[in-house]
């Protein structure tokens, strides 16, 4: 096996990768001593059924209660034992049962125990799920894998950074706007490199966004403004039509930047292939490919948007709230962002062929005829 290991260089590396994670999980998994909240170690958990609720429609649910006992893992009653009760039901909608062997944080401080749980200590489930999809990257991905991890890792810095420094709510939109144009680059430019097809990608991005934007603008000025009430907290803050237009902003920038990357990549590798295509055939091999490409994307759209509406949509379904009510009262901002995006989708591909086609096609024609001036010239000599 150690000799199996040492015949390439990748093998090496994954295995060096592969010692690091279980070293990451290992270490997460007894990090109790890091955290300020109490942390218990449960070791006796016995539960029996306490009664049945009956919810708004008739249903009934089983209620059980938990006689719980854990050991404390950090703080100064580090290693005392400490017993409590749970309530919880059969859905867990409200409180959620507990296991033998969970790790929990209690709700008291480092020097009160607490008596009761805040909730699961789900750190080593998290660092399990990071850690192999960054070491699936590099395996499948190797060198692009890499600089995907570090680029999600930049973008996730800024981001934290931008509204660390904005502090509020006041210049959310300004602050969101220059966010997109540093998402944008560091995206392209760190996944492709500096090459024209990734600045035809840029500055697609950016010409694709501001154009829905400005279409959302000029639709909103000539309807009536949406009912941002009924999206969660944006009810009560003064300035609720610029968070959703940050909103729009920074939810259409990747589909857009996939379109556009997608588009760029393929026109340029079709360019290098076959120099001498005219810029009509680049402009049929383009369309072509958006069309590929556009319905999946407005369809990863509808499922990505679907999908946190799910459990609102059946709570309010669940007390007798009609669909057709839920749509026209609780999700008009989810649609119109759908619809926004999308129509982004499809702009970008035009675009996205335009903008490509005459980055990387115009200045190969004037280098060619600038050549056959050239050789002209010297055949008159």
């Amino acid at each position: 096996m150690l000799e199996f290991v040492k015949q390439s260089k990748k093998r090496k590396l994954y295995c060096i990768l592969g010692i690091l994670y279980l070293l990451c999980i290992i270490f997460v998994a007894n990090d109790a001593w890091l955290y300020s909240t109490p942390i218990a170690k449960l070791t006796k958990v016995e539960t029996s059924v306490s009664g049945e609720e009956t919810g708004t429609r008739g249903t009934k649910e089983k209620k059980y209660k938990q006689n719980i006992q854990g050991v404390i893992l950090n703080g100064e009653n580090k290693g005392k034992t400490i017993s409590f009760t749970n309530e919880c039901t059969y859905t867990g909608m409200m409180k959620q049962p507990y296991h033998k062997g969970d790790k929990v944080l209690l709700n008291g401080t480092s020097k009160r125990m607490g008596s009761g749980i805040r909730g699961l200590k789900r750190d080593t489930e998290l660092m399990i799920l990071i850690g192999f999809l960054m070491f699936i990257l590099i395996i499948v991905a190797g060198r692009q894998g890499a600089l995907t991890i570090l680029t999600v890792i930049f973008n996730v810095a800024v981001f934290a950074i931008g509204f660390w420094k904005a502090g509020d709510t006041s210049n959310v939109l300004e602050m969101c706007s220059r966010l997109v144009i540093l998402f944008a680059v560091i995206t392209l430019v760190g996944l492709n490199g500096i090459h024209k097809k990734t600045w035809a990608a840029v500055f697609t991005t950016l010409i694709v966004l501001v154009m829905i934007m400005g279409i959302f603008d000029v639709v909103i000025h000539h309807a009536e403004d949406l009912d941002y009430s009924t999206m969660e907290y944006l009810g009560s803050i003064e300035n609720p039509d610029e968070i959703f237009h940050a909103e729009i902003l920074i939810s259409g920038l990747g589909a857009i930047m996939d379109v556009a990357v997608a588009i760029a990549a393929s026109l340029s590798e079709i360019v290098e292939k076959k120099p001498k295509v005219t810029f009509l055939e680049l402009f049929k091999s383009g369309r072509e490919i958006g069309y590929d490409i556009m319905g999946t994307m407005i369809n990863v759209l509808l499922f990505v948007f679907s999908c946190g509406l799910i459990p609102m949509c059946l709570i309010r379904m669940n007390n007798d709230v009609s669909l057709i009510t839920i749509i026209k009262l609780h999700i008009p901002c989810e649609l119109c962002r759908f619809l926004v995006e999308s129509i982004g989708i499809v702009l970008a591909i035009p675009i996205s062929i335009l903008v490509t086609s005459v980055m990387i096609k115009v200045p190969g024609m004037f280098r060619r005829q600038k050549k056959a001036r050239k050789v002209q010239g010297e055949r008159k000599c």
